[in-house]
């Protein structure tokens, strides 16, 4: 078989395997702004890159790696699948999440303990995929209510 020939059966193969891959924004690698984030209350991490990889059917992969207020690193790795539905969490303060998709550019996250609400939490990356903001509101761990608005600049 000539190399020609092999190229002419293979496009349309690799235009197939293209079109099936999610054009998902939020996929890629983001680090943390803090200059533009804010914490209510503080401190906020010293940094944070944050990755987001596909995950089986509508699903992400989200790796965290940074170091926290005190100096600490922070290093952990969350499964998001965007269905809507109640799936356990590796959380210490949560033990079940809510994912879901709104649009091509916004999730949303709702976390509980026991049946009661923690936080909900909306991702939202710009149309140009350049910024992700997060903004979370909830309870921590002490019973006080936060409110959290981190900006990322997509690497």
């Amino acid at each position: 078989m000539s190399a020609r020939v092999a190229i002419f059966l293979l496009i349309p193969f690799a235009l197939l395997v293209s079109a099936q891959i999610p054009n998902d924004p939020l996929i890629g690698t983001w680090k943390l702004n803090l200059a533009k984030s804010k914490y209510d209350p503080g401190p906020p991490p010293q940094s944070q890159i944050t990755k987001y990889e596909p995950s089986g059917k509508d699903g992400v992969k989200r790796t965290i790696d940074g170091v926290n207020a005190r100096g600490e690193k922070d290093q952990r790795e969350e499964n998001y699948i965007f269905d809507g539905k109640e799936h356990p969490v590796n959380n210490p303060e949560a033990d079940a999440g809510v994912n879901r998709r709104i649009d091509a550019y916004t999730t949303e996250r709702i976390l509980t303990k026991g049946g009661r609400l923690l936080n909900a939490l909306r991702r939202v990356v710009s149309k140009d995929g350049k910024a992700l903001t997060i903004t979370e509101i909830g309870i921590n761990a002490q019973g006080k209510a936060f409110s959290i608005v981190q900006a990322y600049d997509k690497q």
